[in-house]
């Protein structure tokens, strides 16, 4: 299968199906005639600054058509994209923008770096330029994911192993040429898919909040808008029982990011038998994704874990011992990858490409595999089943992390002597937890720990619990005994008098969580709550008339401070009565 160039396939279909949807968000619609007419204006702006093939560009917009339109007009001048999010605490994104040497910052508003242009000042009528060549070996774009030095570090995807990974997309998913959800951050390597997949099979982005629809934020799509392709992780089953229909796939649900089992796929196949399920693995290491394993409707799933399948054209996989010889069919080992989508490596770490991008033994073309970390087994069928990490990488809702960034920022608190993170529950529950063992005088609270990291890190990397221990626990031959570590503490109830809304509101978040009971001034998210259990909390206090946000659940967490936060959210509750 032939690799796709991305801007020239784009530029193709723009010339076959001008008028077709490109782009719908709300009641906006961009055909592929006006995204390239706005993508092409920004991109001449761009190519008058410097920006071309083997340059790079951040993006750092909200979703939309626009955000859309400049990461193309990225693309269509040959640089590569550095995708960024609100969300990343200032201090670290000017770190991704200093370690990648951005040429510009494409925002919505001005700031006090030199290469920032606006939207407005980037869609100024430029000059026409000649778009030069892109080779398979120019970088297409750099996504940063958690590092164990203590700072992210951005993984380089050439356009070469962007485009196989486009050609397989486009092949296998035929729901792409429908209507495909765009719902996640384009910072986040999964978004790929969804992105950049409808546009070269002609299909249309519908660029989607998922989670302000469950909680009746935002009103769903009309059913006749209903999608026909959509990517999420395993985390986010729980939040797809609670979207209405029109915005559920009718062709393809793809699942990726984290391990799948049968029991969480369960619910969704009972409700949408007629809908192709696909586990598809990869690390962004090897673009997106590397092997896939089908589930079409009528297929038997065994409630254990759901394999990762087999390789996707042009991808070698091998399962390999510690000696990195082959290791028999049924026997655990690391899976190596090797192929067409490998990325160059770390931008900037040549040690630590070295590291991971090794010679590919099995092949006389000198070509590398990816050591992926990641341990597998072949079953007898072929498949490649997941089992767990070689390291201690973790994984969060989706997102690929490295204890080692956490545990360094806080070790920059004052009143932190050591610490360690890991990750506890499981599904939409999994947390984070960080163990601190406070340096002299009095020992640090839990909220200004919390501050503290909030200050460096992105919010899915701030620990939702603080558990002080006198030492660090450790084996016999000195390293970290993370099985020694006590349980995190239960968030227990209070005696405190409620009142009626304060009584609800408890007993509502405790049946979110699955809990007994939880009280006022338990913390939500350290009792196992999630963004999407919060969903399921907001929706429920939405039926019994309290009108909680969701971005109030997850900012203070706990029912006192969220109602305190939303006084107005249950006026006929603290009068009598629920209404």
């Amino acid at each position: 299968m032939m690799p796709l160039v991305l801007r020239d396939t784009f530029l193709d279909q723009a010339r076959r199906t001008p008028d077709a949807d490109a782009v719908v968000h709300g009641d906006r619609v961009w055909t592929y005639r006006e995204l390239e007419l706005r993508a092409g204006r920004i991109a001449r702006t761009l190519a008058a600054r410097g920006a071309g093939p083997g340059t790079l560009v951040a993006v750092r917009l909200a979703p939309g058509p626009e955000l859309v339109a400049a990461l193309l007009a990225v693309v269509l001048t040959g640089a590569g994209y550095v995708p960024l999010t609100d969300d990343d605490p200032q201090d670290r994104s000017r770190h991704i923008l200093d370690d990648c040497a951005a040429m510009l910052l494409l925002a919505e508003r001005p700031s006090d770096e030199g290469r920032t242009l606006t939207l407005d000042e980037a869609s100024a009528p430029a000059r026409p330029f000649d778009a030069a060549p892109v080779r398979a070996g120019d970088p297409a774009y750099v996504i940063y994911t958690s590092g164990s030095s203590g700072r992210p570090k951005g993984v380089l995807v050439e356009h070469g192993a962007l485009g196989a990974y486009l050609a397989e997309a486009r092949a296998r998913y035929d729901g792409l040429a429908g209507r495909t959800v765009l719902h996640s951050s384009v910072s986040f390597d999964m978004a790929v898919t969804s992105l950049w997949g409808p546009l070269v099979s002609g299909g249309a982005i519908h660029v989607l909040d998922l989670k302000a629809i469950a909680s009746g934020e935002q009103p769903p799509p009309a059913a006749t808008a209903r999608p026909t392709f959509l990517k999420v992780t395993p985390s986010h089953l729980p939040l797809l029982s609670l979207l209405p229909d029109s915005c559920l796939p009718t062709g393809q649900l793809v699942i990726g990011g984290e391990a799948l089992t049968g029991s969480a796929l369960g619910h969704w196949r009972t409700a949408h038998p007629d809908v192709t399920v696909v586990n598809e693995y990869g690390p962004t290491e090897a673009t997106v994704g590397c092997c896939a394993y089908v589930v079409r409707p009528g297929d038997a799933v065994d409630p254990g874990a759901v394999p990762i399948g087999r390789a996707f054209t042009g991808t070698r996989m091998y399962v390999l011992d510690v000696e990195g010889k082959p290791v028999t069919a049924g026997t655990m080992g690391e899976l190596h990858v090797a192929g067409a989508q490998l990325a160059r490596g770390y931008l900037g770490r040549a040690e630590l490409t070295e590291e991971r991008f090794v010679p590919d033994t099995f092949a006389a073309d000198g070509s590398r595999m990816y050591r992926t970390g990641d341990l597998v087994r072949e079953r007898q069928d072929g498949d490649l089943e997941y089992l767990g990490r070689a390291d201690e990488q973790l994984k969060v809702s989706g997102y690929r992390i490295e204890p080692g960034e956490i545990e360094a920022v806080l070790r920059g608190h004052a009143g932190v002597r050591d610490c360690a993170v890991l990750a506890v529950g499981a599904a939409d529950a999994r947390r984070l937890v960080a163990y601190v063992t406070p340096g002299p005088g009095a020992a640090p609270e839990a909220a200004a720990l919390a501050r503290h990291a909030a200050g460096a890190l992105p919010p899915y990397m701030v620990p939702v619990v603080f558990v002080a221990i006198p030492e660090l626990p450790l084996t016999p031959n000195g390293k970290l005994d993370r099985a020694a570590l006590p349980e995190p503490p239960v968030q227990g109830d209070e005696s405190v008098e409620r009142g009626r809304a304060e009584t609800l509101l408890c007993e509502l978040m405790a049946q979110a969580l699955g809990v007994p009971e939880i009280g006022a001034d338990a913390d939500f998210l350290a009792a196992g709550g999630s963004s999407i259990t919060a969903l399921k909390l907001v929706a429920g206090a939405r039926r019994a008339g309290i009108r909680l946000e969701l971005t109030t659940v997850l900012r203070e967490r706990t029912v006192r401070r969220i109602l305190a936060a939303q006084p107005d959210a249950a006026p006929f509750i603290a009068e009598g009565e629920p209404k």
